[in-house]
Parts: structure tokens; sequence; C-alpha cells
């Protein structure tokens, strides 16, 4: 039997310490048998002593493996009495080997398949593991086993290791996992010269360091003799087990996809199938109705179609009307047209080569989690057996799938919080207070919460505005109006040439008095009426002359082709509006998200922002918003000063925008100054933040009427494309924003010079003034 060892070089340390096989050990062993009083197998036990005895050289250190080969009848009785009679040469995998040393003198058939790729070379280094830790942890089990033999410290030491290899069975090279044991009960530890004194407080207090034990025991001093027992348990499923645990609990948003990959690789070892493929499919339910994340689908057996989303939903939602309505496995040992035939969602199996197939629902509490689906390049590779293995895997997926439930959930909730609801992360420890209040509270005493007030914070007000977006809007209302009524009358033209119809003349004159209307200054009753008669007459009339006369149908395909199919109306100089006015509004948006993030790094306040044909925003500031952090009127100044700039900020970024809009807009940039606290409460009813009491409220009327005011005298808007205007009541207010309007001018983001400005009176406020600057819109 050839000797199985490493490649050359690859374990040079070896050498550290002399090894060599000896009998000795295990007659010694069998001797402490043979004398135990009642043990029926004591003679057999001592009849085994006498064989060896029988040997004297047999006894004595050899110096190799090669010399066991001159033993092979004492080496058979070894292996006869160490592993049960019921070992398998064939089929079960063990060995026996040098101390310390990767030589195996003594091995099974499969021992020497699952560990050589060549016959005769070890694979001694673990799947994912470097030789340097294979050799660490070779030296400190070493250490291990002197301090238990030589100083009798009670050591608890490992003599498992879990290896990741190709399991034999079948032939199917799929990566398994096996148990190794190394038991050294029939190795001696010699001692070759005097010890060095060691207390176990010692060893404890080093925690077994392998740097100081090499320097306080040298393995010069020591020697081993006799030999190691390999014995290898294929230990797949509780490994799988164990790592799809390992999976769920550390399954988190950032490695979310690679825990669906490592699972999926779990199951294909615990299933032990050919040439095949695992995918799991969560099925999320939002409100009500299942629906499909693509970004799982990219690898799917079924639904992995590329560059086709609208296919992927339209296989999905076939599978998944099939699967609630038979909630069994659906298996396919032999993938072929006629197998799949009554399944239209597997139809692109055999495109993919597929030619056995399962597909299983994972179900809990009578809900769908998701798909587990294996497929097999091999005919009838795949059968309900093979879904069997994985039923120890089932509780896990079920855990996994459901924990990916909640991490959409979570998701969801941050998007909601993030653009849809008032509560933000500067202000949720109070609402995180008060609902651990509430349910701390005994439910027989518990009351309504109430509202959630922050007393004293400063109000910071900012409008940015599309400068006359009614008129914009009014106009493409208008050309849209005005080029359908030109297409109805060119229409018409053709129409009349090629059917006689009086009615189209009363149509057509009614056409041509619309549009002398608009062009003219249209009023909103006009614009109704044009509307009317595009849906009640024109619609209806075009709608029956294209069903009733054929040859008409050419000219109406132009008219049905240029007009919007849902709304029967020509659109696009309003959608050009929109799409402009949605760009502005976008990139205005992204700039305060990131500006939001920036300003709470000073301290903590609170940003709302809403969309108006603009948008507009509320900051909130002070010691109440902070749970933690103490308040100085420093931070207020500091976001004042950035309101300015961002200001700026803006209107140069709408600036750039302009040559990239299909209309032109412009925006207006509105600052609302004031200099005291208010209080603020989350109003339960409109779910967001309102202001408290009569002087506050006053703050609020301010902002809604100062969007539109006018300079006095003169008449003029405030409000100017290019501009910043401050609005303030104080001359605090003023003297403050001038010292930071300086300050931006001298940096260049703003023009010199600043507008002095009265306002008009407004009802019920009076008083009010304003500053005005105008953007320096170079970079």
């Amino acid at each position: 039997m050839r000797v199985l060892t490493t490649q050359t070089g690859l374990f040079t340390e070896e050498g550290i310490i002399e090894s060599r096989i000896s009998f000795a050990p295990f007659v010694r062993f069998l001797k402490e048998k043979a004398a135990q009083q009642g043990d029926t197998r004591s003679a057999y036990y001592q009849k085994l002593v006498d064989k060896f005895e029988q040997t004297p050289a047999a006894l004595m250190p050899l110096k190799g493996p090669e010399e066991v080969a001159a033993h092979q009848e004492l080496l058979d009785i070894v292996a006869a009495s160490v592993f049960p009679v019921t070992a398998d040469m064939d089929k079960d995998i063990y060995g026996i080997g040098m101390p310390y040393k990767f030589a195996i003198f003594y091995y099974s058939e499969q021992f020497k398949k699952v560990f050589t790729k060549d016959g005769e070379h070890l694979a001694t280094v673990p799947h994912g593991m470097g030789t340097e830790k294979v050799a660490k942890d070779k030296k400190e089990w070493l250490y291990k086993l002197i301090l238990q033999r030589v100083y009798n410290f009670p050591v608890n030491y490992d003599t498992e290791i879990i290896h990741t290899v190709a399991t034999p069975e079948n032939g199917s090279g799929i990566k398994g996992y096996v148990k190794i044991k190394i038991d050294p009960r029939f190795v001696d530890v010699k001692v070759k010269g005097p010890l060095p004194e060691l207390t176990y407080d010692q060893v404890c207090t080093k925690k077994v360091c392998l740097q100081w034990l090499e320097e306080t025991l040298p393995l010069s001093l020591f020697a081993l003799e006799g030999f190691v027992i390999w014995t290898v348990k294929d230990v797949t499923q509780e490994q799988v087990l164990s790592r799809v645990k390992d999976l769920v609990m550390n399954m988190n948003e950032a490695n979310e996809l690679q825990s669906y990959r490592k699972l999926e690789q779990n199951i294909l070892a615990a299933s032990q199938l050919k040439d095949a493929a695992v995918h799991l499919l969560p099925v999320p339910k939002i409100n009500g109705r299942y629906v499909l994340e693509s970004r799982f689908c990219e690898t799917d057996i079924v639904l992995g179609l590329k560059g086709s989303e609208k296919q992927q939903q339209h296989l999905f939602q076939q599978l998944l009307e099939y699967m609630l309505q038979n909630p069994q496995p659906l298996v396919i040992p032999d993938v072929n047209e006629s197998t799949i035939q009554p399944y239209n969602f597997l139809k692109y199996l055999p495109l993919k080569g597929i030619k056995s197939f399962i597909i299983a629902p994972i179900m809990h509490e009578d809900g769908l989690l998701g798909f587990v689906e294996i497929g097999s390049t091999a005919e009838n590779a795949i059968t309900l057996e093979a879904l069997g293995h994985l039923e120890p895997l089932y509780p896990m997926a079920v855990l996994l799938l459901s924990r990916s439930l909640d991490l959409l959930n979570s998701r969801i909730t941050s998007v909601i919080k993030g653009q849809f609801t008032a509560l933000q992360p500067a202000v949720e420890w109070k609402f995180v207070d008060a609902a651990w209040q509430y349910l701390h509270t005994p439910p027989a005493e518990r009351k309504d919460i109430g509202n959630i007030t922050f007393e004293d914070v400063y109000p910071l007000y900012g409008a940015i505005d599309i400068r006359n977006s009614s008129v914009e809007r009014s106009n493409a209302i208008h050309e849209d109006l005005r080029e359908q009524l030109l297409l109805i009358k060119d229409t018409l033209h053709q129409v009349d040439g090629t059917i006689h119809l009086p009615l189209l003349e009363e149509v057509r004159f009614k056409n041509e008095a619309l549009l002398e209307d608009i062009s003219g200054n249209m009023v909103s009753e006009e614009e109704q009426q044009i509307n009317d008669f595009l849906n009640q007459e024109i619609a209806p009339l075009f709608r029956h002359l294209y069903d009733s006369h054929t040859q008409l149908q050419p000219v109406l395909d132009t008219y049905f082709k240029t007009i919007d199919k849902s709304e029967g109306h020509i659109l696009h100089h309003r959608q050009e509006y929109e799409e402009s006015l949605a760009t502005i509004n976008m990139s205005i948006s992204k700039y305060l998200d990131k500006e939001k993030d920036n300003i709470q790094l000073s301290f903590p306040c609170y940003f709302e922002k809403y969309r108006t044909d603009g948008l507009e925003y509320n900051i909130y500031i002070g010691q109440s918003i902070s749970q933690r952090q103490k308040f100085d009127l420093l931070y207020l100044r500091n976001l004042r000063l950035w309101q300015l700039s961002s200001m700026a900020g803006i209107a140069r970024l709408t600036h750039k925008l302009k040559g990239q809009l299909k209309v032109p807009l412009q925006t207006t940039q509105l600052i609302l100054a004031h200099s005291n606290p208010i209080d603020i409460s989350f109003r339960q009813d409109e779910r967001r933040f309102d202001v408290e009491g009569a002087y506050n409220i006053r703050y609020e009327i301010m902002k809604k009427r100062i969007d539109k005011v006018h300079i006095q005298p003169g008449g003029e808007r405030l409000t100017q494309p290019n501009t910043i205007a401050v609005v303030y009541a104080y001359v605090k207010e003023m003297e403050e924003y001038r010292k930071y309007i300086h300050f931006l001018q001298n940096k260049k983001v703003l023009k010199p010079g600043i507008e002095m400005l009265d306002l008009e009176e407004l009802q019920g406020i009076s008083g009010l003034k304003a500053m005005r600057v105008e953007v320096n819109l170079e970079d």
C-alpha cells in the first residue's frame, strides 16, 4: 500500500519534532484491556498481545512508514481492532498515520478517493483555509498534547476538523462536508532532556500562546512514538444546517443577495445532485398582493430573462397562479416540449439546457413566502427523493425568507419616512420616548399619547418658486388646443372631399370660430367650451367615420396617432411644460436632500420640504429638538448663513438647467427671517408638525402671504429671477442677514449691492420690509 503524503515542501515544519511509528502504545493499551476483570474480551486482547510479542522488532520504533510494510499482518490486526467489523473498505473513510505528520500508511479505498487527486498526494488544506493556518493549528494541537501527556494539565483540545470535499457518492462531485477526527490515544510523548518547570496558572495566563510555548518548551525536547487514527464521517447535512442558521442570523441589507447565493450552495450540497443548479426566490406580499423583486431573478431558472422585465412579470404571474392553486412540488424528471406543455411558465427550460426540474412552494402559516427551484442538465436526475434530502433545511428557508420580508418592509418604511411622512431621525427620539411610556403604562391606565410638542424652536422658511408658472401652464394648454383645432381643420378638409355629409360643414364652422377665440385672450369658460367640443363632438364623430368608411381610415389614422390615446387630446406642449417643471423640482429636491444631511452634522434640526409649483421648506432648530447636544445661538446663525448660501446655489443650479429645458422656466428665491422662537406640535390628524399659539400662528400667516407680495411704491413683484429676497419685520433681523450677504458678496457668491425695500400692506400684517440681492451666476 502506497504511503499517502503531502506535496514536497508544502509543510516544511513537520521536521521540528522527531516522530516515529511504533506499535508499543497500542500493545500497552491491549494489555490494560486484557487485565480488566469481567471483560469477556480480555482473553481475545491477550492473544493479540501475544501475537505482537512474538515479533520483538515490531515493538521497537520504526524509522518510517516504509518499514511498516514488513509488519503487514500486525498492521491488519491494528486495523481490525480499531475500526468496527462493519466498516466497508470501499465505502467508509478511515486511515492510520504517523504522529503529527501527514503520512498515511494504512487507509480505505474511499479515503484515497476523497483526500487525494492523483492517488499519492494528500489534499490536507480544508477549503477556504491557507497552509499557514493549517500549520499553526497543527503546532497548537501538538503543544496541547504535550501539556496534557507530560505535565498532566487538563487541556481541552479539539481533535476534529471540518473539511470541504467532493463527496464520492454516485461520483457527483458536489462539494460536501466531512468531519475528520485525528485520535492520538496511541501516541507516546517522549522527553529527551530536562524539562522547564511550568504551572497550570502560567499556561492559563498565557492562554496557550504559541509564541510563548515555543520559547518556553522547545520541541527539540520531545519525540513522538506511535500512530494516529484518522476517522472520517460525512456531516454535510449537519454542516449545511449549521451554516444556514448562521446565514439567517447574520443576514442584513448589505449581504442579502450574497446570503441567498450561499444558501443555494448549501441546498445543492445537501441535495447531492449532479450537474444541478438551485435557486431560491422570495415572493413578498405587499398590500395583499404577491410581487416580484427583479434583483432576485438574474440567476432564476424559470424567470431569469435578461432585458425582458415585461415577459418576466408575465411568467411570474402564470407561475404564481399555478402554485397558489396547486401548493405542491412540481416535479418534471424529463423536461421536453410535451412534458412542459401544460405549464406555460416553464417554456424556456429547454432553451436553458434544463433536462430535469423541480419547483416547490415554501409556505408558512398558510401564506406563500417563496419558491425553491432545482434544475439539472442530466435527464431523470431530479426526483421527489432529492427534495426529501432538503426537509431539514425547510425551517431555515422559512426563516431566511421571513427575514428577507422584514428587510423589505424596513426599506419600504425607510422610503415612506424619507419621502412621505414628517417623522425624521432628529425628532424620532421623542416619539420613541412617548411610545415607550405608553407601552410601559399598564393597559388599564393608558390614555391617548396626545400631542408631541417641541418648545422654543427657531423657524427658518425658504421658498423656491417657478416664475410665472400659471402663465406658462396656460400658454402650454392654449398651444395644445390650438394645434389640435388646426389638425381637426385639416382632417375635416380631407374628409369633406371624400364623402358627402352636410353636417361636417357645421362642425367645420364651429371649429373655425373656436380657433379665432383661442388666438385672442382665452378665458377658462372658453377653454372648457373647446374641451367639450373635442370630447363630445369630434371624438365620437371621427370614431364613427373611422369605423363606417374604410376609405377615411388613412386620414383619421394620422389624427388618432397625433393625439394622446388615453386623453383624446394633443398634450405635448403640456407634457414639455410638466417635464421642465419636474426636472427643476427634482434637481432642487436632490440638492436640498444632500444639504439636509450636511446641516445635521453641526446640530440636529427638523427639516421638511413640500411641493408647490416649486419647492418650499421649513427648518426648526432649538434645544428641545436635540436629546443630548447643548444648543447655542451660533448653530442658528450658522443655519441662516447656510440658508442664504444654499439659495444662491439653487439659483445657479436652475440657471444652468435653463438651456436643457424644453420650456425655459426660471426660479425665484425667497427667505422669511424670524428671530423669535415658536412652539410646534405634531398634529396626528394631518401627520405633520404645526405651530402652537396665537402669536406663532401669525408666523404661518406671514409665510402664506409673502410669496406674491409687491414692492411699495411701484407695485413690482418682490421675487425676481436670479435674486434672493429676504423678508423681515425687525431691524435686528435685517442687520444679521445683511452681515451674511456682505460675507457672501466678498466670496463672489452674490453680486455687489443690496436693495432695501418697503412692502405693501398684507391682510392682517403690516410693517414688513425686504432686502433683495442678485446672485452671481458665474462659477
